[in-house]
This record gives structure tokens, sequence and C-alpha cells, in this order.
């Protein structure tokens, strides 16, 4: 696991666990995308009942390096891989808070 940090406040997403995601990797998608709200993380799954959470919490912690980037003219996408050093899932929309465009 790197040192680069991955925060996530997406409300009612049953992977969001304390600010971490236990969703075992996280697709950033948006590939056109030129601004923040332009993107959205495919792998959340709206649970704001909390009928999964006891299951999602089983799970391990993601690592930066789990991040699968479809945001093509994000500056830290590297072959749809995310380099950027901390990452941020909004809690609104679920949008990638990192992105830079190029």
């Amino acid at each position: 696991m790197s040192d680069r940090k991955l925060t996530c406040s997406a409300r009612g997403c049953a992977h969001n666990y304390d600010g971490e995601c236990n969703a075992g990797y996280i697709n950033v998608r948006g590939s056109s995308a030129v601004t923040t709200s332009e993107t959205t993380c495919s792998s959340f799954f709206d649970d704001s009942i909390g009928l999964f959470t006891s299951a999602i919490t089983c799970g391990n912690k993601i690592d930066p390096d789990d991040i699968i980037c479809e945001a093509l003219n994000c500056i830290y996408n590297k072959g749809k891989s995310c380099l950027a050093d901390n990452v941020h899932i909004n809690s609104n929309f679920s949008s990638c808070e990192t992105f830079k465009c190029k």
C-alpha cells in the first residue's frame, strides 16, 4: 500500500466507512470531463438506508493505486491510472474532487 491517501465523503454510499472506501476498487468516469462536476465515481453504491453497512465494512480500505480513471483530460491520469498524491470523492455528487484539467 502506498503513502498516497484516498478519502470519500459521498453520503449514502455503501462503500464509504468513516471516510474510507471499502469498494475493492474505484472507477472514476468522465472521459471528456473538463470540470470536477463532469466526473463521477461509478463504484458509488447508493445505500442511504444502510442495508449493506455490515457487509461492506468487512472489505479492504482502497489504496489510490486501485483507482481506474477514465477522465482523460485530468493531469493526474496516466494510462487510466490516477497518479495524484491524495484523492477525494466529494459528498454531494460522488465526483472526483481531485480532478484538475490539463
